[in-house]
Parts: structure tokens; C-alpha cells; sequence
């Protein structure tokens, strides 16, 4: 009888921690109609390029098109466009940053088991909103500013190598839907330090700001400093990026150099 109820007892455990491993599906979009959700799928190309870039990878053969009939949990009759299925933790993870590049991206749970999950992997540093944007009022187009941090340092072993922290700033232009139109990237907070066996290469640069230029256009500013410098090379300068709004596009302007500073030579 005692071994009946110990029995019971770890079944009923069991079942308890499947119930609370939810699974979540992670969904682009959606349509009625198999033929309108193929319709979104070339809007998935620059979606994937940006995730790419900021070392978001896709299980393999995703976004798939798929029957919500098929995915217990999904209201039936739509096709949706399925990027992964996760546990709950990382469709959280997954889901944030998915959502900066396609805002109208949404979580359901749904009932797979773990061991069909294909969740999306997420590498990078999170990406952060900053307050700086820029409003198109006429178009109803918005451009965002985010950050995500970046390093490299040498390997246990290594002696020689680039080593580096910086964040990279993603400028992002959405439509009035919420649609990616286009994205550009500068980096601004950087600190390196090359390899020595290249010569004596080390730098810091710092933000200056992002700030507002006309109508159309974002201005990132950032003072570099050099940490080794040789007669005549600049020790000091400020440098100015300019991204604008170009219809649906963007356009990263050339980084243009101010208030430099040289090392003296000496006599």
C-alpha cells in the first residue's frame, strides 16, 4: 500500500512539472488566407538581416509558414509565420528582442513538448531603447535609437590579439504600422587596444550626445582619445555621424573629424 502511494506521489509530480513547463510559440505575423500570409514574407528580409547582426539566430528553417490548426493552443483557421517555440525564460529573452525589429511580433503558449522546442538563440548583449528619436510626423514614420554592447578579449592562452569593448548604436526607421523600412548603425563608446605585434594601437572614445539636426536627421557625436600616439598623429578629435531619413530609406553619412589635436614633434 505504502509503495502504491509512493508511486502516486511521483506521478503526480511529475505531471505537475510538465504542466508548469509551458511551452511558447514565438509568431511574426498572420492571415486569414495562405496566399496573404505568403504576401508578408519578403518583409522578412531586412527583419533578418538586423538580427543577424546583432547575434540573434534562427532554429533552423525558420520562420516557417504553418497552419495555427496545428499548433494546440492557437486559435484555428489562420497560417501564421512561426519563428520558434521556446520555453517560457527564453521566449521572454527571445521575444524582446525580436520586437525592436518587428513591433508586431507576439508570444502564445502553446502545447509541444520540450524536446520539439526550436528556440531562437540569442548571443548578444540585449538591445536597449534610448530616448533620442525622431518623429516624421507627415509620413507617421518614427526613427528609434538602440544600443547593445559589444567585447573581445584574449582566450586564456593567447598572448597576442585586438581586445575591445564598445556599444554599437542601431538606428531603426518603422513606418506607420510599425514596419521595418530600414536601419543603419555607428558606434560610439569604444575602448581598444590592438596587437602589439602590430605596433602600439590603443584608443577611448566617449558619447558626446544624439542629437536632432533639421527635420530629417540624427547626429551622433563621440570624442576619441588616443592612448599611444606618434609625432604628428592625432591625439585628439571629435567625430560627428550623421544618419537621415531619406524616404524609406536611410542614409549613414560619411564620419567627419573636428577640434583635432596632434602630438607636437620635437625639435
Amino acid at each position: 500500500m505504502r509503495g502504491c502511494l509512493v508511486a502516486i506521489g511521483l506521478l503526480g509530480a511529475l505531471v505537475g512539472a510538465q504542466a508548469e513547463a509551458k511551452s511558447v510559440a514565438l509568431i511574426w505575423k498572420g492571415a486569414k488566407t495562405q496566399a496573404d500570409a505568403e504576401a508578408h514574407r519578403a518583409a522578412w528580409g531586412n527583419i533578418e538581416t538586423l538580427l543577424e547582426k546583432t547575434k540573434w539566430e534562427l532554429p533552423e528553417g525558420h520562420p516557417k509558414l504553418v497552419r495555427s490548426d496545428t499548433l494546440a493552443g492557437l486559435k484555428p483557421g489562420f497560417w501564421v509565420w512561426l519563428v520558434g517555440v521556446c520555453d517560457t525564460e527564453g521566449a521572454a529573452t527571445a521575444l524582446a528582442h525580436l520586437k525592436v525589429f518587428a513591433p508586431d511580433a507576439y508570444a502564445r503558449d502553446v502545447e509541444v513538448e520540450a524536446m520539439d522546442q526550436a528556440c531562437p538563440s540569442t548571443d548578444g548583449a540585449p538591445l536597449v531603447a534610448r530616448k533620442e528619436s525622431l518623429a516624421l510626423n507627415k509620413k507617421g514614420q518614427k526613427l528609434q535609437v538602440f544600443t547593445q554592447e559589444e567585447s573581445q578579449y584574449l582566450e586564456p592562452g593567447e598572448e597576442f590579439g585586438d581586445q575591445f569593448t564598445l556599444t554599437r548604436y542601431h538606428f531603426v526607421l518603422l513606418s506607420k504600422k510599425g514596419e521595418l523600412l530600414a536601419a543603419e548603425e555607428v558606434v560610439g563608446e569604444e575602448d581598444f587596444s590592438g596587437d602589439v605585434r602590430q605596433g602600439p594601437t590603443a584608443y577611448r572614445c566617449e558619447l558626446e550626445g544624439i542629437g536632432r539636426s533639421g527635420a530629417e536627421s540624427l547626429v551622433l557625436t563621440r570624442n576619441c582619445r588616443a592612448g599611444t600616439a606618434e609625432c604628428g598623429s592625432v591625439v585628439r578629435a571629435d567625430e560627428v555621424t550623421r544618419v537621415t531619413v531619406q524616404g524609406s530609406t536611410l542614409v549613414r553619412g560619411t564620419t567627419t573629424r573636428m577640434n583635432e589635436q596632434r602630438l607636437e614633434c620635437g625639435d
